[in-house]
């Protein structure tokens, strides 16, 4: 199974609301939670960031369709 990575912080709104939102994904991929302390710190001005092999599929206020859509397309 493919798994997408969640990259957040600590005491972020948006992030725990993302993480809730592509947790629907579980049935389609493996979801690994990062923290972007653990080496991801390019992404700390854009977290919740969800990426696919290093490719940002979402960022932001995350969106399931536009996840599936930025998969599909890599």
């Amino acid at each position: 199974m493919k798994t997408l990575n969640i990259v957040v912080t600590e005491n972020c709104e948006l992030c725990d609301k993302g993480i809730k939102k592509i947790n629907l994904l579980k049935y389609f991929f493996n979801i690994e939670e990062i923290n972007v302390e653990d080496g991801y710190q390019e992404y700390l001005l854009r977290v919740p960031v969800v990426l696919y092999q290093d490719k940002v599929l979402d960022e932001g206020i995350i969106r399931k369709t536009k996840i599936i859509k930025n998969y599909i397309s890599s």
